[in-house]
């Protein structure tokens, strides 16, 4: 049954649709004065939807941007900064890396060196809890090549000194090597030089490849043209961990309802859990910042969250040449924390709070003979 808060969001929704801003805006103050998000925990999410759909009234005039490109004004936190928050309080966040990593150690075990290509590493703080996953599982490398691709220079300076850091403390010989451009932008070039580093050769990609730029009406072309590359590199393994909801190809009106859906289910569960309340907002903030970019951005060229879901990124790694890795079946992490499960499908984990997959840990190999 719908509430009246309901009601007027969705009003908001359907005359910011029509280009009726008048009674968009109108409807959406109707809104705003029966929030009470100091008082009322879920009001706080019909405020994140309600300033999306405020920004969508503002067309051409809002300013799209990448919010972890783009600095925050002075009083606000970044959003990788929130990020980094997200990891250490969501189940999860921290359940995808707990299956993430142990797919990685199983890759990187019993190689005298072997090299990690990350897409989207960001301040290296998967590969930090790897490094150490591998030296408790006595699985280090002799020697490891970390290969970090990401777009912010300043995140691939912190990585690089994160990593040196807790290489020295788990005694791990790590080269590391910063690409500063999105993956989609790297040079033939330098795909021809990733061909040369030692192996075997791993990829990861945590969070990472909804951010791949993609024209309107491509149909994902640059996502697949990535995907192909990373096969022709002839990975041992490639390891992807996404949101589980479709933002990329739906209509508005059925994006904005998959929004609605994911998060509002994010933040149930965020609400169920032991953290102090001016974290779980600030993580809620983060999430904000996508649900503008999702419900908000009328350029559909300038949005940046586009997620898909974990049947669509199977697709898209059959196309590629890629067939699912049999060792992600068998990965049996510890400590998943209880409040979420783990529902095992064909090629992908499914990390799922009461019912639903909101997130997917998912595995694959090149297919023999694919050219």
């Amino acid at each position: 049954m719908r509430t009246p808060k309901d009601e007027l969001l969705l009003q908001g929704l359907e005359h910011a649709l029509a280009g009726r801003s008048t009674q968009a805006a109108q409807a959406l103050l109707s809104l705003y004065a029966l929030l009470d998000v100091q008082g009322v925990s879920e009001d706080l999410h019909y405020l994140l939807f309600a300033t999306a759909l405020s920004r969508r009234l503002e067309g051409a005039s809002a300013v799209p941007r990448n919010p972890y490109l783009h600095p925050e004004p002075e009083a606000e936190p970044r959003q990788i900064d929130l990020f980094r928050l997200l990891m250490a309080h969501m189940p999860l966040a921290s359940a995808a890396d707990a299956v993430a990593n142990a797919v990685l150690v199983g890759l990187l075990r019993g190689h005298d060196e072997a090299t990690l290509l990350d897409v989207g590493i960001g301040q290296g703080r998967q590969e930090c809890g790897l490094l150490h996953a591998l030296a408790r599982a006595g699985a280090l490398p002799r020697r490891l090549t970390l290969v970090g691709v990401d777009p912010s220079g300043a995140s691939l300076r912190q990585a690089e000194a994160t990593v040196a850091e807790v290489a020295r403390e788990v005694g791990a010989a790590v080269r590391f090597v910063g690409l500063e451009t999105p993956v989609e932008a790297l040079e033939d070039a330098t795909w021809a030089a990733l061909r040369g580093v030692p192996r075997p050769l791993v990829v990861n990609a945590a969070f990472a490849l909804h951010h791949v730029a993609e024209a309107p009406d491509s149909g994902g072309t640059a996502r697949d043209a990535v995907l192909r590359r990373l096969r022709a590199l002839e990975p041992t393994g490639l390891v992807l961990c996404e949101p589980n909801v479709d933002h990329h190809r739906a209509p508005v009106r059925e994006r904005f309802r998959n929004a609605w859906n994911h998060f509002t289910r994010v933040f149930e569960l965020l609400d169920t859990l032991d953290v102090p309340r001016a974290e779980r907002a600030a993580i809620k903030r983060f999430f904000g910042r996508e649900v503008d970019d999702v419900v908000g951005t009328v350029d559909e060229s300038a949005r940046c969250e586009r997620h898909e879901t974990a049947q669509s990124w199977m697709d898209r790694l059959r196309r590629a040449g890629f067939v699912a890795l049999e060792s992600l079946e068998r990965v049996r992490p510890a400590d998943i924390h209880p409040a979420v499960a783990l529902r095992r499908e064909r090629g992908f984990v499914g990390i799922s709070y009461r019912e639903d997959t909101l997130v997917a840990v998912l595995g694959a190999r090149p297919a023999e003979g694919h050219r």
